[in-house]
């Protein structure tokens, strides 16, 4: 159960079998139900999570009521509301299971008194680029053919996990428009 979380871990830098374990005694399990949230509007995000197996969408509420899909994580991936995290404040957004998950969970407190103990755990830090790597898709100077060509490149697990509308949202483009770019990438 824990290998995958390992390899994530050994993706930041090289650790001794020691650190790994001091990293791997601060986890928390959790099973998570499809539709269940792991993070809710209004609540502090403070840990970061490790998708063991499941999905989960990021998202947000729109003033006009609609959702606008920030991030989607599949296994392998580390999630957590940036911002709250950083600031501490309560979260405007939603991180809520796509369906039943099991995560593993590392507060931000755990994680600060790692990285008192040793330089090693400051390079886990880099769990931060994770979060703000969907910026690409979403950048408006690329076509919405590159914008899913790349998505298909880095995280082509998406594809098979999510709704078309939720990818199509998560690529800053409308359902129709992913639609269209699928069939002309088949054709």
């Amino acid at each position: 159960m824990f290998e995958k979380f390992k390899d994530s871990i050994k993706n930041f830098g090289n650790f001794s079998e020691v650190e790994l374990l001091q990293i791997a005694d601060r986890l928390r399990e959790i099973y998570i139900k499809k539709g269940s949230f792991l993070v809710k509007e209004e609540q502090n995000c403070r840990e970061f999570y490790f998708v063991d197996y499941g999905c989960f969408r990021h998202y947000t509420i729109q003033e006009d009521g609609n959702e606008a899909t920030l991030n989607l994580y599949v296994e392998g991936d580390w999630m957590f509301d940036y911002k709250s995290v950083i600031t501490q404040t309560p979260s405007q957004n939603i991180i809520q299971a796509e369906e039943d998950s099991h995560v593993l969970e590392l507060s931000a407190w755990d994680f600060h008194e790692l990285v008192k103990t040793s330089d090693a755990f400051f390079k886990v830090g880099r769990i931060f680029e994770q979060a703000i790597q969907n910026q690409d898709y979403q950048n408006n100077r690329i076509t919405p053919e590159e914008k899913y060509t790349l998505l298909l490149a880095s995280k082509p697990r998406i594809i098979q996990k999510f709704q078309l509308k939720h990818i199509a949202s998560y690529l800053g483009i409308t359902p129709e428009t992913l639609s269209r770019v699928r069939r002309k990438m088949i054709s």
